[in-house]
């Protein structure tokens, strides 16, 4: 079951070692921070990434979210060579705990924003997968690469890479581990939009502003009901959405919304 959109309460971090986070106004930055290692992901690392993405679902502040990765790469994935030395682990391994991130970061009550500068590999490609959007520098490239290991997707692959780009296009992709480009990316619904490095995240926050200034309370309910929609029979979906709905009557950006419909002017939705 997702998280409760609701009753965010303001959350403290710790310092931070494998990512940073800032705030660009009312969207979120979280950038993976390890580009010695094109971003991999250490099982040391789980639990403050998770902790990050937590505060995004957590902070009122935080109406959207924008991730990324430093240097050249999104994220590689697992840092295979950390991975190896805990491969016999208990189920507190590295695999149960990206299960654990994976999903919060899925179940975000706020729109989220990949912004996919390099390489996004293995848990890297699922990572991204999980974003509401996903635009992309035209040096992304992405890759299932689990089956090139020898292993089957870990982080939420297999679920996610067929209700984005369809079941067919998902096996190929995931039994052959073959590296796609952004131009293929984009056509194949992966990325959203295409654009110059330089412009990436200078596009990807745009987005995220406009996203921001929505009615966060509705745009929850909303991104609540798409992600259960893919388990339910449409008779369920409704019920969803007319749960949605009475969330949505008592607060204030609903007032606003009808004031400036019938004001014929722009809404300024505060978030609550």
């Amino acid at each position: 079951m997702p998280p409760d959109s609701h009753g965010r309460d303001a959350m403290e971090l710790p310092a931070l070692t494998c990512c940073t986070w800032h705030m660009d106004g009312d969207v979120g930055v979280l950038t993976l921070n390890r580009p010695d290692r094109l971003n991999a992901i250490a099982n040391t690392d789980i639990d403050e990434l998770d902790r990050v993405i937590m505060r995004a679902g957590k902070e009122p502040s935080v109406r959207a979210m924008v991730i990324t990765g430093a240097g050249r790469g999104f994220c590689s994935g697992a840092d295979v060579k950390e991975w190896a030395a805990h491969a016999d682990a208990d189920e507190e391994s590295w695999p149960a705990k990206m299960h654990r991130t994976i999903a919060r970061l899925y179940w975000l009550p706020i729109p989220v924003i990949a912004a996919v500068n390099g390489v996004a590999a293995g848990s890297g490609f699922d990572i991204a997968l999980t974003a509401d959007m996903r635009f992309g520098s035209t040096a992304a490239r992405f890759g299932q690469v689990y089956a090139q290991r020898g292993i089957c997707p870990d982080a939420g692959g297999s679920y996610l890479l067929p209700r984005i780009v369809g079941e067919a296009r998902a096996a190929e992709l995931i039994y052959t581990g073959r590296i796609i480009d952004a131009d293929e990316a984009l056509r194949i619904g992966v990325l959203s939009e295409v654009v110059e490095p330089e412009r990436l995240m200078e596009r990807a926050l745009e987005q995220a502003r406009i996203f921001a200034a929505g009615p966060t309370v509705a745009i929850g309910e909303a991104k609540r009901n798409i992600r259960a929609g893919h388990t339910l029979s449409i008779e369920e979906a409704l019920r969803n959405e007319q749960r949605g709905a009475r969330i949505c009557v008592p607060t204030e950006d609903k007032a606003e919304g009808l004031a400036a419909a019938i004001e014929k002017r722009r809404p300024v939705f505060v978030g609550r």
